[in-house]
């Protein structure tokens, strides 16, 4: 193939050319995402109904459901949550699910139950879970003044919202901090009294007139017509000329007993952006999106948004895209720097202008048709697969270097530029095919990871795969042909080396010869030596993620208190008084939130606060000041203040205690005094725990109804449960339509404290009436907060955090033997068993990359122990790696973990190469007629040596040099991949220095030397 290729260079260069060009069309083609667009096999459920305790919603609601939908096809678990005011239904699939199909199937079950559950719940939200769903982008709304918050908030909903969800990219759009309007209709009670009226005759006289006509039409010969009943409902003053029949006969209007007037009802939560009360948007895009041009069509948009709606104030926080920035800005700055300091290394090993040139064009020409198979394979530019390609960019010109230098090498050897290019190649396509797929064989079998982990790196693993073929492609198809075509009739010129490789070359046989002199001492020191990366192992710490450089903090906090909105807005208010002036932005969101996307648990009592600093002193002097302000002012308050989450820290942030203990009561009668037993139990066991959020109560008030005295005095259960709606603020009377759009019409709620309500009058059949607590009495008591159930119904849970050295499946059969005297029965879940998993599909995936691993080399050399040699070199690479992430002070986490692959895929490409070499260069030596088996070994092992040391020297040092600028550039990109950098570095560099003399040492021993 190469010899046809070498006489039809118009055709290589034109096809290669416009494949590049194509490269550069579909670069701007593919689009850009913070992730890849991952299906996660959860959905949620969410409830919202009001006014309603956490007890009557699993009840009446939760339990029906759950019951429900536990017979989904594919469900793995179903876990909820009830609170006050909302409960949320976690469903989990089996990861692989179609979760269109079971988006579908779950929303027909809901429209089956929902006659089953209280006519005036609002259907559940049904939301699915995807890594798209991370908003790009808030966008703030703050009126200007107060007056206008009802008018911006209609035109944030009506108008905004639709404007940005119509940019180009732009998927949904979601709002929180909107309040809604209603007519207020406040009875004067004095005139209610002199006219004998009520107020249930108010809401009768606003009810009557405002009637539906349903379905008429009327026949007029050939036609007919429908007929609608206009409603006289318009406004507020037609509202108050209501006519209403008196006890006399007389009519009169209603304007004259009470006082209506449009007011915004009562919130249940705010939003706050540098002390201001508004409105926030989230804003997420389209998966095949430009995540750049999305953003700037925004901002254009917000320009326009200033102009035509003076009222408010717009601004942006939170961007997100500033990730992918870094991304792509890393990648293009170690592209650069890595490029030029490869190219100058290449010049100070090669004696010639032309060979490092050749070499350095496979890069750019590598990435430009990697672009083209991203584009046809549906692969956006992501932070997961920009860090393939960053890892890809110092492997891209190792084939290059390999396949350029042997047909340099024949060159000199005195064969013609035709035969030096055909015979070079076929030297080492055996070597450079199987590098290649030693690499592919370590890092592929991560792919089939299970769950999220696996579909993460399925893009890292493509985009690297993708460009180290087509960097195969390059290595052995265009440069052959570009070294034919310029460097035809110039082989003086390629026949010298540097001074500085000669002298290294020197330096090598000198070492090899020493090495040789002393061969069981050096092997054995080598053999010694592989274990060091097993012993700094338990000296590294491990942690999910790099340390970053964080200026940005998320307090959470629970008042853990019976507040309302307000009551949590000026304790919000106080805290976020210490931000002033200390940050570039800040934002807060407390009590209910009306996100419909949001898949947090949410409570009146519950807050978050956001704020970013201009560096990261400032924000751990900030953080604790916060700390210390929330300890001292609100002691029972529980809150957290850590870094804000990122689109990527987000991803594998997992909340999961390490170990979950799930009591329940064999029978549901004594769930109610689970707690003390659970508490018995856990003092025989004798371990720290945490109590779950099942554990958390809080202050109510129960009324009970004297029915003996209500039937005395002719007071019906349906009017005194009215009157009470009234006056504790919920009191509906009707919804007024127009059109699209619905407006409640509600009783005002008075002023007042329990004691004061209680003493409003409820009246009887008669028109009597009488103080609200002559037939009810109350008392003060706890409820739970949360109320959490699974498959399994209602329990109450325990939480472990993880112990050293400690035996967790003895723990566990420690609880269940203590649970079961109790009458407890005992279920686990938690980090431990999903981190077992883990465990397991890692060293499956290990052996499985070491199989693979073993097939190519032993089908490569044709030789069932000579792979071995190879992958003796692993432990070698791992040590260096593990010794120098130590000495910098690193951790283990992701990104290590991505570097060791990366090692243990290079470390084996030189031995590789070597042992084919050597195994070559032996059968030339008994063709060419030497005998003494012992000289031909020696020899062999010297000249492969010499032939193999230049190539492992540029592939070494191109690639950890096209990673040195991560050191020591800043950046958060650049900050993720610093550990990594720090294992590839380590492992190439000792790693490659041992198997110098490591290789020829065990080829030695292993290999018979008899005459």
């Amino acid at each position: 193939m190469v010899k046809f290729l070498l006489h039809r260079p118009i055709a290589v260069f034109l096809s290669f050319i416009v494949s590049v060009g194509f490269g550069l069309f579909f670069f701007t083609k593919i689009p850009t995402s913070l992730l890849p667009a991952i299906d996660v096999p959860e959905i949620i459920v969410k409830i919202n109904y009001p006014n309603t305790s956490a007890k009557v919603i699993e009840q009446n609601i939760t339990s029906k459901m759950r019951d429900y939908l536990v017979t989904l096809e594919h469900l793995e678990d179903i876990e909820s949550q009830s609170a006050n005011h909302n409960a949320l239904i976690k469903l989990t699939f089996n990861y692989g699910t179609k979760m269109d199909l079971s988006f579908i199937e779950v929303n027909e079950k809901l429209d089956r139950i929902l006659n089953e559950l209280p006519k005036d719940l609002p259907r559940p939200v049904v939301t699915r879970v995807n890594t798209a769903d991370i908003p790009i982008v808030r966008i703030q709304v703050i009126p200007k003044s107060p007056a206008d918050y009802l008018q911006i908030s209609a035109l944030v909903q009506k108008i905004i919202k639709k404007r940005i969800e119509r940019i180009q990219g732009v998927s949904v759009v979601d709002i929180n901090g909107a309040q809604t309007g209603m007519i207020a209709v406040e009875p004067d009670r004095l005139a209610l009294n002199a006219a004998g009226l009520t107020e249930e005759s108010i809401a009768s006289a606003i009810r009557g007139a405002n009637v539906g006509t349903g379905a008429m039409s009327v026949k007029d010969g050939q036609y007919r017509y429908f007929l609608k009943l206009k409603n006289s409902l318009d406004d507020v003053e037609e509202i108050s000329s209501i006519p209403l029949m008196l006890s006399d006969s007389s009519t009169t209007t209603l304007g004259k007993f009470v006082r209506i007037g449009i007011q915004a009802q009562v919130p249940q939560g705010y939003h706050l952006y540098k002390g201001k009360q508004g409105l926030v948007m989230t804003v997420q895009k389209q998966v095949n999106a430009r995540m750049g041009s999305v953003l700037k069509e925004i901002e254009n948009e917000l320009q326009s948004f200033k102009k035509d709606y003076p009222k408010a104030d717009f601004y942006t926080t939170q961007d997100q895209t500033f990730l992918l920035d870094q991304g792509i800005q890393n990648l293009t700055q170690d592209l650069w720097f890595g490029g030029i300091l490869c190219v100058v290394l290449l010049f100070l090993f090669l004696g010639n202008f032309a060979s490092p040139i050749l070499m350095s064009i496979s890069i750019p020409v590598s990435l430009c048709l990697t672009f083209v198979f991203f584009y046809f394979l549906d692969i956006s530019f992501n932070i997961i697969s920009l860090s393939g390609l960053a890892l890809g960019i110092g492997m891209l010109i190792d084939n290059s270097i390999v396949v350029l230098d042997s047909i340099t090498r024949r060159r000199k050897e005195g064969f013609d530029v035709d035969q030096s290019c055909i015979i070079g190649v076929k030297d080492v396509v055996s070597p450079v095919i199987s590098n290649v797929l030693t690499t592919v064989a370590i890092y592929g079998p991560l792919i089939y990871l299970s769950g999220l982990a696996g579909a993460l790196v399925y893009d890292q693993a493509v985009a690297l795969t993708i460009s180290l073929a087509v960097s195969l492609l390059v290595a052995f198809v265009l440069n052959p042909v570009m070294y034919r075509y310029f460097l035809r009739g110039k082989s003086a010129a390629l026949r010298e080396d540097t001074k500085l490789y000669l002298r290294i070359l020197n330096g090598y046989h000198s070492m090899i010869t020493h090495i040789f002199s002393y061969k069981k001492t050096y092997f054995w020191i080598t053999i010694a030596v592989m274990p060091l990366g097993f012993f700094l192992f338990k000296m590294v710490p491990v942690e999910t993620l790099p340390r970053i450089t964080e200026t940005e903090t998320q307090v959470k906090i629970d008042w853990n208190q019976s507040l309302d909105a307000d009551g949590n807005l000026n304790r919000m208010l106080n805290i976020t008084s210490k931000l002033e002036n200390k940050t570039i932005a800040w934002e807060a969101d407390l009590g209910l939130r009306q996100f419909m996307l949001q898949h947090d648990d949410n409570s009146l009592q519950k807050g978050e606060i956001y704020y970013k600093c201009s560096s990261q002193t400032a924000k751990n002097d900030l953080d604790s000041i916060i700390s210390k302000t929330i300890r001292k002012d609100y002691p029972d308050a529980r809150f957290s203040v850590e870094s804000a989450p990122n689109a990527f820290t987000q991803l594998f942030k997992n909340d999961e205690p390490y170990l979950e203990a799930k009591f329940k009561a064999y029978s549901s009668l004594e769930n109610d005094s689970s707690e003390s037993k659970i508490q018995l139990v856990m003092m025989q066991v004798g371990r720290g725990y945490h109590p779950g959020i099942s554990s958390s109560s809080e202050a109510s008030i129960s009324l009970k109804l004297d029915t003996y005295k209500m039937s005395m005095y002719g007071i019906s259960q349906e009017q005194l449960q009215k009157t009470l709606s009234r006056i504790f603020g919920v009191g509906n009377i009707t919804e007024l339509k127009r059109f699209a759009e619905s407006t409640q019409i509600n009783f005002s709620a008075g002023e007042g404290n329990l004691q004061q309500k209680l003493e409003e009058p409820v009246f009887s059949a008669s028109g009597a009436g009488y103080p609200i607590k002559t037939f009810v009495s109350y008392l003060a008591q706890s409820d739970k907060k949360y109320i959490v159930a699974d498959k399994s119904g209602i329990h109450n849970s325990v939480y472990f955090s993880k112990g050293k050295d400690e035996s967790i499946p003895l723990l566990m059969e420690r609880i269940s033997k203590s649970a079961a005297k109790q009458g407890l029965s005992v279920s686990y879940a938690g980090k431990y068993f999903s981190d077992s998993i883990l465990a397991g599909d890692m060293l499956i995936i290990f052996f499985i990359s070491l199989v693979l691993l073993y097939l190519i080399l032993a089908i490569q050399f044709e030789n069932l122990v000579h792979p071995f040699l190879v992958m003796f070199t692993i432990p070698l690479g791992i040590g260096g790696a593990m010794l120098l992430l130590w000495l910098a002070g690193g951790t283990l986490n992701v990104m290590t973990a991505i570097g060791f692959v990366v090692v243990l895929g290079i470390i084996v490409d030189d031995p590789s190469l070597k042992v084919e070499t050597i195994n070559r260069l032996r059968e030339e030596y008994l063709a060419d007629g030497m005998k003494n088996k012992r000289e031909i070994l020696l020899k062999a092992l010297h000249n492969a040596g010499e032939i193999c040391l230049k190539p492992l020297l540029m592939v070494s040092l191109t690639t950890s040099l096209a990673l040195l600028p991560v050191l020591f550039t800043g950046g958060i990109g650049n900050d993720l991949q610093k550990p990594m950098v720090y294992v590839i570095v380590g492992g190439l560099t000792l790693g490659t220095f041992l198997t110098l003399w490591f290789i020829p040492l065990a080829y030695w021993f292993i290999t018979k030397k008899s005459k």
